[in-house]
Order: structure tokens, then sequence, then C-alpha cells
């Protein structure tokens, strides 16, 4: 980290002037250093005090959290998401939470559409600007959770477990209305919650179920789950198309991305030579039955980690985006397993909140149409009743350039893991017939033996191996203390924290942990 160079002495004259200065337009992270460093800023209840209101005005609150930073429903964690979520600034409320004095930051830099986190770590003590130390881009204890490249972590439409206002459409539980009670009653006067304007919103029942008038005339916003849910869906897919833009197999396969982004035209099959897709029809299909397996999987977990309010989750129909998933898989070998907003790895749910927005068919169009004046010309009656037109055009264009010579036809994708019927394996073994450790071990390691969380030798097999049998826990022995924070019924205390494994990868700790416990040493 490096420290923020003192640059003025007169703070609560400052604080007044870049309190109004400070503009939410353009508001990037280097406008937020900068207004650092003139302030002289030296905490965060200073931070808050100078930021634009407007990007104070626009903000989700989670009662559970499973990130660095700590949340209660009394003393929530705030996700502060500006006009456009293009910079999230988060911190909690409480000395005794974890991450109190650190600012998380995520940004999307507009010329690369990429995600850049960064935190903010205000000393015990402030010394002003220059005890603030600001982190490298994309440090490794974020991007073991946001993975790489970064992405935002947010659950998908229509449910988030653990924020106010956990279910679209619906009136707060019990549990959300009486936590939410205790935060209203304390934040008027909260040295941090007291920056955060129209708090008194989150009181009003419209705010999360309108009546059916207010529905009908527009006139209730949508709640801030859903806000934040839109702005960051639209962001995430810029970013996804950036990454297809610039493979090297893209100008093949444009034409069949362009026209299955958001789902536009369809089916996939038209976009394919017939030869070509005689090959690719059965891993398409089995592409298909894993998506729904992944995603059936996450409805369980997120249902879960919902329930802990004592009612079910609603179903909800999942975009999954197949045919365009399927083309960067098994054409541009883009993995496509981190590409949600999900906790839940290797899942693919891409809904949103009903929009007319449609950024990943728009940035597509914006990189295919300037060498294509037919193209540029279609687009426009691409929603009008001549549309069929432009679907027309890309499956033509598509075909003919996957019909010829070295067009790169793809293979058909890699068959999934051999094991049972949920893809579970048994722990490898090294050539000298040690258990191998399992690839999800380094998440363990990153926390454990980095001073983020509790020393435990993860990296030490044989020294894990004895404090797995003798180390005692809250559950009994540590290795009992894993198997239940490995479980679903670890709640938000489950670990990996932050993350939601795939079953298999589950299984595979799990069995790795075991035989090391009943090993001979």
């Amino acid at each position: 980290m490096v420290a923020i160079v003192r640059r003025a002495s007169y703070l609560p004259l400052l604080l007044a002037l870049t309190a109004g200065a400070a503009r939410a337009d353009n508001f990037d992270f280097a406008s937020l250093e900068s207004l650092i460093a003139s302030g002289d800023i030296g905490t965060i209840e200073e931070l808050l005090a100078a930021l634009p209101e407007a990007q104070r005005s626009r903000y989700a609150l989670l009662f559970e959290s499973r990130s660095l930073q700590e949340a209660s429903p009394e003393n929530p964690r705030v996700v502060l998401y500006g006009p456009d979520a293009r910079l999230i600034l988060t911190f909690n409320g409480n000395p005794s939470q974890r991450g109190f004095r650190v600012v998380e930051t995520l940004e999307f830099d507009g010329v690369s559409r990429e995600f850049r986190l960064r935190e903010l770590e205000f000393p015990e003590h402030p010394r002003g600007a220059a005890g603030v130390l600001v982190s490298e881009v994309n440090p490794p204890r974020c991007m073991r959770c946001h993975g790489e490249p970064p992405r935002p972590l947010w659950d998908t439409f229509p449910l988030w477990p653990g924020a106010y206002g956990e279910r679209y459409g619906a009136s707060l539980s019990p549990r959300e209305h009486a936590g939410l009670a205790r935060f209203l009653a304390l934040q008027p006067m909260h040295p941090r919650y007291r920056y955060l304007p129209g708090a008194s919103r989150f009181a009003d029942p419209q705010t999360f179920r309108p009546s059916a008038r207010s529905q009908y005339s527009s006139l209730t916003p949508e709640p801030p789950n859903a806000e934040l849910s839109s702005d960051l869906g639209d962001l995430q897919l810029l970013a996804l198309a950036a990454r297809l833009v610039r493979q090297s197999a893209f100008a093949t396969y444009r034409y069949a991305l362009l026209g299955v982004a958001d789902n536009g035209c369809s089916p996939l099959a038209d976009f394919y030579p017939e030869s070509l897709w005689h090959s690719q029809r059965q891993a398409f299909e089995r592409f298909a039955r894993d998506t729904a397996r992944a995603n059936a999987r996450q409805a369980q977990l997120k249902a879960a980690r919902a329930t802990a309010g004592g009612r079910a989750a609603a179903p909800a129909a999942a975009n999954t985006l197949l045919p365009l998933r399927f083309v960067a898989e098994s054409a541009l070998r883009i993995p496509t397993e981190d590409w949600t907003l999900a906790l839940e790895t290797a899942t693919f749910d891409f809904t949103r909140p009903p929009s007319p927005s449609r950024p990943l068919r728009e940035a597509l169009l914006a990189a295919i149409a300037p060498g294509d004046r037919t193209l540029e010309t279609l687009s426009y009656s691409e929603t009008s009743a001549d549309g069929d037109r432009y679907c027309s055009y890309l499956k033509r264009r598509s075909v003919a350039a996957l019909a010829g010579p070295g067009s790169g036809a793809p293979e058909a994708l890699a068959q999934p893991p051999a094991g049972g019927s949920d893809g579970a394996r048994a722990p490898a073994t090294t050539g000298s017939g040690a258990t191998a450790p399992p690839a999800a071990l380094r998440l363990c390691v990153n926390c454990h033996e980095t001073g983020a969380a509790p020393l435990i030798p993860f990296s030490r097999p044989a020294m894990l191996a004895r404090e797995l049998r003798e180390r005692p826990a809250p559950h009994g022995t540590l290795l009992e203390e894993i198997r239940y924070r490995l479980s679903a019924g670890a709640g938000a205390h489950r670990m990996p924290l932050g993350v939601n494994l795939a079953d298999a990868e589950q299984q595979e700790l799990d069995a790795y942990f075991a035989t090391l416990a009943n090993s001979v040493n």
C-alpha cells in the first residue's frame, strides 16, 4: 500500500469547500484520491461528509455479509453505488466488525472496460491524508473471491439474500423489519450512517413493494437492490463484450455472437453451416444440460441463504445466455463460469431487472457495424416488424464466414469430469502416492496463512494432519470444525469467506482433509 500525501491542514474549511465543489459527474477513483488529498481527510467519517451527495444518495444495506467487511442488522454494510455504479464504495459501522477501518472500492474503467478493486485503509489514530493507505489495484486478497479478471459479486435478480429487501416486489420479512428498525433508530446520530441521505426510504413499505397504482403510473423507482443489479449487470455485460472482441477468433464468429447476444435471434443452429452444426449439436445439448444442473444447484443454495429469515424463496427462471456462452467457450476458448455476478461459483444466471437497455448487443454492434454498412442500416429496424431482415442477414453472414477456408471450426467441448452423477471426484494422488491438494485449497491458504484469518497450516500437510486430529475447536476437532464451516449449515459463517464452492469442490476438500486426518505421521 502507498500513503496519500498530505496536501493541506485547514480541514474544516477544506471539508466545506470540497463537499460543495465535488461533483458526482465522472467521479472516479482519481477524483476520490484528489478529494482525500485536498481535504486532508484522515477518517472514513470525514470522507463520507466530503463525498458528493449524488455518490451517497444511492445505496444498498447488507445485514449479512460474506465479504471481508462484516455486517449485522443494526450495523449493516453499506454499498454506495452512486449514479451508475461505475464507482462503488463500501463500509460498515461498528468498531468491533471486521473491515471497520477500510473502505473497499470497485471502479469500472470505461476505456479498458474492466473492473478495478482497491482498498483504502484508515488508521486508528488519524494523521490526515498522509495516514491513508491505498492498496495496489486488484490486491490478491480481493481477487481470490472476485476472480481474474475481477467481476462484481452481487446476487442476481430477483433475490438478494442478506440485503434489506431480499425479495423483489415483496414486503420485508419480520427479521428484516426488526433489524431495519434498529438501524433507522441509530442512523441519524451515527458517526457514519448519518451521512446517508434518504435513509427513511427504507422504512417506506412502497420502497420494496410498490402499490399497483404507483407501478402503473411509474411513480416508484426500483428498490435499491434492483437498481444495483441493473447497473452492475449493464457494466458486466460491457466488460464481457470487450473480452469477446479482443479474441483472435472474434472476426470469424462476430455475426453469430451478435445474433444471439441477449437472446436476440435464434436458434444458434441457424448461424452454423449444416455440416458444422451436425458436429456441434451434441456438445451444445450437453452444454445446456450442464448449465441447467449448475443453475438448479445455485437456486437451491441461494434459497437456503434466504430462508434464514424463515421464508422460502420463490424460484425464478434464469437467463443463461446459453448460445452466446457456447460460442465463447467452444470457439473463442473463453471460460464462462466466472461471468455472472452470482456468489455461487460455476453458475450461469444473468437475470436482470426488466430494462430496455441491451448493453451486450449494443457493444458488439458498435464493434462490428463500422465495417459493415448493410448491418448498420438493418440494425435500426431490428426491433420493428421488419426485424427479421436483421436476423436473416446475420445468419447468412455467419454461415458464410464459418463455411469459408480457414474458418477455424471449433472442436467439440470436452466431456465433464469423470465421477459420480454430481461430478464429484476422489482425491487425486501424486506419483509418490500422497494425496494431492485440491485446487480449492488455495482459498484456505490465502486467508489462513496471510494474516486475514486465524493461522491454520493448510500448505503444510504433515503439520495440518496433526492439527486436524488434535486441535480443539467449537464443533469438536479442527477437522469437524472445517467440515461444519464448509457446509450450508454454517450460514453466513460458511467458508471460504465470500465464495460458494461447487459441490464437487466442497467434496474434494472434505475428502482431502479426511484423508490427511486419518494418515499416520
